[in-house]
C-alpha cells in the first residue's frame, strides 16, 4: 500500500491507518491530509532534509512527521530479516529518534501514536528524569507497552503476526525516545534538585551523538522566542534549546531537525536557526498543505512590520468548523467568572453525552484542584474531573494505554463514521466535563470533543489558536465559548481580523444552544 509519497507501507502502519479513519474497503489507502501530503515524502527520502511544520491543529501532524521515522526503521528491520544489508535494526549507534514535547501529557499521547506505527519495542515514553540507558535493559518495566501487545494478542515467546498484522515477539531495541523537554534535558544535564546526572555522562553524549532525527513538537512554546529582533531581554535557555544546540553540535549538522506548531512566525524561524547555530537565512525549511499555502498567498500585503519586513499575515487559522462564542459575564473576581462558567456548563452538559472540556486560562488566575471544587459544589453531572488526572491513569505510569483510552484512539486515530464512547464516559454515555489550564492544553486529542469553555481571556491569539483547536477536529464541528469580563470581551473582540473568526455573543440563556447552534 502507499500512502502519502511512501510507495511501500508496512503492513503495521497500513493497518494502523486503516483503523484510525475508519476505511471499510482494505485495499484502498486512507487519503493524507495536505500536511502529509507536503511533509512525508520530503521528509522520507534522501536528502532527508531538516523542515518546520506549519499546519492547523487537528491536521495530522503528528504522523506527518512519525511516519517517515517508524517507516524508514521497518525498513531497516525488513532488510535486516533478509540479511541483505548490515544494518542492525537493534543497534542505537545507527540512528535514535528523539521526540521533545512541552508536557508530559502530550508526550504520552505522541508515544501512543509513535507505538502503533513503529516495529515494537522501539518507542520508549520518558515520564520523569530517569537514567536513559535503562531503556536497553531487559529488566526495565515496560508497563503501558507489556499491557498493550497483549491486548492485541501478540505473543511474547513466539514469531508471526496477529490479526492487525502486529509483529510478534518483543525482540527490537529501543530506538525512539519521547518525552517532555524538560524530563529528557534534566536525564541528561542533571538538574537544581539533583546532585548529579541520572544518565551518566559519557553515556548521554554518546546518546545525543546517535540522535538522527530530533522533533521538536510545539517548538513554538518549547523555546524562547522573541517578539521582535528589537527585544533584548534576556532568557535563560529552555531545556529543548540546549538539547537541540547539543545535538546539533554532536552530529555536525547531520541531525534531521523536524519541528511542528500552528503558530510559526519569522521571530520563532529565527531562534529555531539561533539555537541549531545557523545563520537566520538557514533555518529550515517551512512546509504547509497546499491549501495553506494558497491561503499564505491571498494574505501577502505591503505593509511592513518592526523589522522592516513584509507583513504576511497568518496562513494557519481556527477551522471553519469551530464556531467562537462570547459570554460577558461580570468578572470583577476569579469566583464570579467561574460561576458563570459553571452554570454555562450545566447548561451544555444538559444535552446527553456531551463532551466538554473546560479551560482555566492564565488571567483567570485560578488552580484545577481549585476550579473543580467549586465546579461539584454546583452539583454539575456528569462530575467535573481534571483532565490531567484522567490521562495519568489514577496516578500510575502507564500513560501510553491511558491516552488510547482516553483520548478514544484506537491506532493512530479515532473513529470517524459513528460516535463511540470511552473511557471517561458512563455506561450509557453520559459524556464527561474535563478541567485543565491553558499551559497544559497544547496538542492533546480528546475524540469528538463537542465543546471548550475558556474561563478568562487567553494569553494570545496565538494560545487562543491552540485552545479552539482542541475541538472541531478532522472536519468535525465544534464550539468554544469564552466566559469574560466584559472588559476582556471587548479586548477578544480585537483579535477578531487578526484570527478570522467572528465572536458571537450569547447570553445565559442562549449557551445551551451552542453546541447544535
Amino acid at each position: 500500500m502507499s500512502f502519502a509519497g511512501i510507495n511501500r507501507l508496512s503492513t503495521t502502519a497500513a493497518n494502523a491507518l486503516h483503523q484510525a479513519f475508519g476505511q471499510d474497503d482494505a485495499t484502498t489507502m486512507p487519503k493524507p491530509t495536505p500536511i502529509q501530503s507536503v511533509a512525508i515524502p520530503k521528509l522520507y527520502y534522501p536528502p532527508n532534509p531538516s523542515a518546520l511544520l506549519h499546519a492547523a491543529t487537528g491536521s495530522g501532524k503528528s504522523i506527518a512527521y512519525l511516519l517517515p521515522i517508524t517507516e524508514t526503521l521497518w525498513k531497516e528491520v525488513n532488510n535486516g530479516d533478509n540479511n541483505s544489508n548490515d544494518i542492525d535494526a537493534n543497534d542505537k549507534a545507527n540512528g535514535m529518534a528523539l521526540v521533545l514535547l512541552p508536557t508530559r501529557e502530550l508526550a504520552a499521547q505522541v508515544a501512543g501514536v509513535a507505538s502503533v506505527l513503529a516495529p515494537p519495542g522501539m518507542v520508549r515514553l520518558i515520564p520523569r528524569p530517569m537514567d536513559l540507558m535503562t531503556c536497553w535493559k531487559d529488566e526495565v518495566d515496560r508497563g503501558e507497552e507489556i499491557e498493550y501487545y497483549e491486548k492485541e494478542g501478540i505473543d511474547d515467546e513466539e514469531e508471526g503476526t496477529n490479526s492487525n498484522g502486529v509483529v510478534g515477539k518483543r525482540k527490537y531495541q529501543p530506538r525512539i525516545l519521547v518525552g517532555s523537554a524538560k524530563s529528557i534535558s534534566t536525564s541528561l544535564f542533571g538538574g537544581g534538585k539533583m546532585p548529579g546526572t541520572p544518565t551518566n555522562k559519557p553515556q548521554g553524549k554518546e546518546l545525543l551523538s546517535s540522535v538522527r532525527w530530533l522533533v521538536l513538537d510545539e517548538v513554538d512554546r518549547l523555546l524562547n522566542v522573541k517578539k521582535s529582533r528589537t527585544d533584548k531581554k534576556k532568557r535563560h535557555e529552555k531545556p529543548a534549546a540546549l538539547l537541540a544546540a547539543a545535538i546539533a553540535r554532536l552530529t555536525v549538522g547531520r541531525v534531521q531537525v523536524i519541528a511542528a506548531s500552528a503558530t510559526v512566525g519569522r521571530p520563532l524561524r529565527r531562534e529555531l536557526a539561533r539555537v541549531l547555530g545557523l545563520h537566520s537565512s538557514e533555518c529550515p525549511e517551512t512546509l504547509r498543505g497546499e491549501d495553506e499555502d494558497a491561503a499564505l498567498a491571498e494574505k501577502m500585503k505591503g505593509a511592513k512590520n518592526d523589522d522592516g519586513e513584509q507583513h504576511i499575515g497568518r496562513a494557519v487559522k481556527i477551522p471553519d468548523t469551530v464556531r467562537n462564542y462570547v459570554l460577558p459575564v461580570d468578572g470583577s473576581t476569579s469566583g464570579s467568572l467561574l460561576t458563570s462558567a459553571a452554570f454555562a456548563s450545566k447548561s451544555i452538559l444538559s444535552g446527553n453525552g456531551r463532551r466538554v472540556l473546560l479551560v482555566l486560562t492564565r488571567g483567570s488566575d485560578m488552580k484545577v484542584h481549585n476550579a473543580i471544587g467549586a465546579l461539584r459544589h454546583f452539583g454539575i453531572s456528569p462530575e467535573p474531573k481534571s483532565l490531567l488526572d484522567a490521562l495519568e491513569a489514577d496516578g500510575t505510569d502507564r500513560l501510553v494505554e491511558a491516552h488510547r483510552k482516553v483520548s478514544g484512539v484506537e491506532g493512530v486515530g479515532g473513529g470517524v463514521n459513528k460516535r463511540k464512547p470511552n473511557a471517561l464516559d458512563g455506561d450509557d454515555d453520559e459524556g464527561y466535563l474535563l478541567v485543565t489550564h491553558e499551559d497544559n492544553i497544547r496538542g492533546l486529542h480528546l475524540d469528538e470533543l463537542d465543546a471548550v469553555i475558556v474561563v478568562g481571556r487567553p494569553g494570545s491569539p496565538d494560545e487562543y489558536t491552540h485552545i479552539a483547536g482542541r475541538t472541531g477536529r478532522a472536519g468535525r464541528k465544534g464550539s468554544v465559548l469564552n466566559v469574560v469580563s466584559f472588559e476582556q470581551a471587548a479586548a477578544l473582540a480585537s483579535w477578531t481580523k487578526m484570527l478570522g473568526v467572528e465572536f458571537l455573543p450569547v447570553n445565559e440563556n442562549e449557551v445551551a444552544g451552542v453546541v447544535d447552534g
